[in-house]
């Protein structure tokens, strides 16, 4: 490493000589004020210079973890800790990486590790109480979570972790008192607002539930994700849909944490969506396949080897970012589904759509525009979350969770009204949510205009 060489910074009308250590400086500011394409190009540059800086290596690797490549991240991260093996930030970094990822057993090391360098380190304590909770050890994770708030009272997403655990503890009005807490202190939180009332929910307290919803939306009127859930929590006003601000807010919101989270959950339907596939006997050589709401691109991961061209459709910016990392797919584009459904007329032999269509309440628009974008006998795989029929119900019902759930029948009916010819309707656990089953149902059907 020689940090007095220099670094030429190109730009319209001239070009320039920084110091390494100037440099370095430049793609920090960059970097904390989310300018990653910038910072990563002057990164690169430096670890030219010098591969084995580890201030270098420990910024570069969390900045590959917030682009998508957490697994490079991380071993970016370990070269640092090699060279400096009490670097806290790089420790508390590396744990973060793993908590995102699912990896809670991976990163309580890491923490533990950086609490024996500064005991007052109280985001560690903090990250440490998010990592006990994910192993299911609350008791523990409460210790350290209070001393975390104990060292940084004005922090307001300390109380909420904390009142995370509770209700994992199913210690409820403590739950409430922390999630009050947080509200107090940052009256815009939408997490703290939908998990309090999740937990009068669970408390069986519905006008609760609606009161913290009115409190939410007098902070923010136009906020989607109230405006959705109120609808939820009331029955008032159930829209056909979701609407494609809820859908962009949630999932942006979630995109780095998505794959870690569902690894958690044991989350079986693009697998599941893989095998409906593989049975109707895809060609590799010829088919074009739409991975309609693909997300991250766990479906897209699994169904490349099976098709010829490969395209992935969303709503959410950041989760396209993570798709584009998997490096599977032909084309990504940002677009709400039926819209570009409408204006690819026959253009797919199968229509993959894993845990999107559950955002739909009425199904009829998303399966004639399915039927407008396939081929003649081309595949439509998908899955829903499964709703029992009673005499009282339509066919799908809006939970509090904001999802909606189906009947079999009708789902059936509104396929062969769309065209289609009804092939399997399996139930299938799609994944754990809150310690219970999720039941839905793994749909194939085939287009065929003569039906």
């Amino acid at each position: 490493m020689n940090p007095s060489e220099t670094v030429q910074q190109q730009d319209d009308t001239s070009s320039q000589q920084m110091s390494f250590a100037d440099a370095l400086q430049l793609a920090i500011r960059l970097h904390q004020s989310n300018q990653f394409e910038y910072a990563e190009d002057i990164y690169r540059q430096l670890l030219a210079i010098a591969p084995e800086h580890p201030d270098l290596l420990h910024f570069f690797g969390f900045l590959r973890h917030q682009r998508g490549y957490a697994e490079e991240g991380a071993e970016f991260i370990k070269q640092a800790l090699v060279i400096v093996p009490d670097y806290i930030d790089a420790h508390n970094n590396l744990g973060n990486i793993y908590l995102q990822t699912g990896h809670p057993d991976l990163a309580e090391p890491c923490f533990r590790r950086v609490l024996e360098l500064n005991a007052d380190f109280s985001s560690a304590y903090a990250n440490l109480g998010i990592a006990l909770k994910e192993k299911a050890h609350f008791h523990e994770a409460v210790i350290f979570l209070l001393k975390a708030i104990d060292l940084e009272p004005d922090a307001s997403h300390h109380y909420q972790n904390l009142a995370n655990v509770y209700r994992h503890l199913k210690n409820y009005e403590s739950a409430v008192e922390m999630y009050r807490k947080t509200i107090a202190m940052n009256p815009l939180d939408s997490n703290a607002y939908r998990k309090l009332c999740m937990t009068f929910y669970a408390m069986r307290e519905q006008e609760q539930c609606v009161e913290v919803l009115k409190e939410w939306l007098r902070h923010e009127p136009e906020n989607p994700i109230a405006q959705h859930l109120w609808s939820s929590y009331t029955n008032e006003s159930i829209p056909a849909r979701a609407s494609d601000a809820y859908v962009r807010q949630t999932f942006d919101g979630f995109a780095a944490s998505f794959d870690g989270v569902l690894k958690r959950l044991d989350y079986q339907a693009p697998f599941l969506v893989h095998s409906a596939l593989q049975q109707v006997q895809p060609d590799p050589e010829t088919w074009h396949l739409l991975d309609a709401g693909c997300g991250t691109g766990l479906c897209g991961t699994l169904v490349r080897g099976h098709v010829k061209h490969l395209v992935g459709v969303d709503l959410s910016p950041k989760m396209l970012e993570r798709a584009q990392v998997r490096e599977v797919y032909d084309e990504l584009v940002e677009a709400e589904l039926t819209d570009f459904l409408h204006s690819h007329k026959g253009s797919y032999d199968a229509i993959t759509c894993v845990d999107t269509l559950c955002y739909f309440g009425d199904l009829s628009v998303a399966f004639y525009a399915s039927a407008k974008a396939l081929k003649t006998n081309g595949w439509f795989i998908f899955t829903l979350e499964k709703l029992i029929a009673t005499d009282q119900q339509e066919g799908f019902h809006l939970h509090l969770h904001g999802r909606y759930s189906h009947t079999e029948d009708y789902v059936r009916a509104l396929l062969l009204a769309a065209g289609f010819q009804v092939c399997t309707i399996d139930t299938a656990v799609l994944r754990t949510e809150s310690r219970e089953a999720v039941t839905g149902l793994v749909v194939s059907a085939q287009y065929n205009k003569a039906s």
